[in-house]
């Protein structure tokens, strides 16, 4: 349903579910990364955004005032060899997406914001108070499979993400026991039958946590726990370089009201 008039001020709840919701089904893999930065930075604005506002989101080295008329793809020269061969195809797909739509090619961030709006994923709309336009994401926020049209390979990405999202939790609980008060440890030992109590759940939804923890390459396991007896003994290791060099946090805004985006080596 299309928001016709500004919803009320979201409570910090309000936007940890929003960005929880934006990362878990499916904008963390569309490009240009606009997609996803314009849609979070639209969502942890306490009462939406105007697009002055907005254009901390965009910031970074290329464009550091946040241009909304700067490109919104990278230079190539600034891709490594496997990121230009995949470039044309990125760039083909979003404009097919553009192109569902009735919108020009993504070129720059202005574009990307116009394709959100078009296809309902944000709402501008007048301030009550002011009349100022802000934007707003629709909420909940719908997933791109259901604005645009992903290829099957795309599609079935995406919907492993939003079945991998229901132990999202208890996965986050098991990597939060490698970091008690602030330490750092390489491993832990344990069973299944015993995180399923940490993670409040049972034996099996302790497999699939561990299952999840372990698919980025950073968390291995001494043993395949898909089939494993709950009472077996085995270990998680970390390996703490490539956890920082792959893993993309987000921290909501600074107080002077940037996106606060602690980026992986991969993409810095």
């Amino acid at each position: 349903m299309v928001a016709l008039e500004p919803p009320a001020p979201w409570t910090e709840q309000d936007r940890e579910d929003h960005l929880q919701r934006v990362m878990r089904n499916g904008w963390s893999r569309m490009r240009p990364f606009s997609f996803m930065f314009l849609l979070l930075g639209a969502g942890l604005a306490e009462s939406g955004a105007t697009r002055e506002e907005l254009t901390s989101a965009l910031r970074s080295r290329e464009n550091p005032e946040g241009d909304w008329a700067a490109a919104c793809w990278e230079d190539a020269e600034d891709l490594d060899e496997e990121e230009r061969t995949r470039r044309p195809k990125l760039i083909a797909t979003a404009d097919r997406y553009a192109a569902h739509h009735g919108r020009p090619p993504l070129r720059t961030h202005a574009d990307v914001l116009d394709l959100l709006l078009a296809a309902g994923v944000v709402h501008e709309v007048p301030d009550a108070a002011g009349g100022a336009p802000r934007l707003f994401p629709q909420v909940p926020v719908p997933s791109p499979a259901d604005v645009f049209p992903l290829d099957e390979e795309e599609a079935a990405v995406q919907r492993q993400m939003l079945s991998d999202s229901a132990y999202e939790g208890a996965s986050q609980r098991v990597m939060q026991m490698f970091e008690p008060e602030g330490a750092r440890h390489k491993e832990i030992v344990t069973s299944l039958d015993r995180l399923a109590p940490l993670i409040e759940g049972d034996p099996e939804d302790a497999r699939e946590a561990v299952r999840l923890v372990t698919g980025n390459g950073d968390f291995t396991t001494t043993l395949d726990v898909s089939g494993l007896a709950p009472h077996k003994v085995f270990r998680i290791q970390c390996d703490w370089e490539q956890f920082d060099r792959t893993r993309l946090t987000f921290h909501g805004m600074t107080e002077d009201g940037k996106l606060a985006v602690t980026l992986t080596g991969d993409l810095s």
